[in-house]
């Protein structure tokens, strides 16, 4: 798909975050909406890529807890670190 954004997968993919997302996250963001949006990808866009059902992502940004599984995937997809959506 031709509005599908480029990424890069994989443990190597992690990059430090740059000062919007760390403001966005600061003005009460989830790091997950903040990442996600850093990345210019739509919620179902990642549950794709992800197998992270749309209802998981969609409660984890509004502050629900995710299993330890889906944070690995996520963060696998979004190319940054696990820890990164630990609570």
């Amino acid at each position: 798909m031709p509005d599908e954004p480029v990424m890069e997968f994989g443990p190597d993919a992690d990059e430090d975050l740059p000062e919007e997302v760390l403001a966005a996250i600061a003005d009460g963001a989830t790091p997950l909406a903040a990442v996600r949006t850093w990345k210019g990808m739509t919620v179902d866009q990642l549950a794709r890529l992800s197998s992270v059902s749309v209802a998981i992502i969609s409660g984890a940004e509004g502050g629900r807890e995710l299993s330890p599984e889906d944070q690995v995937k996520l963060a696998f997809v979004l190319g940054v670190r696990a820890d990164l959506f630990y609570e």
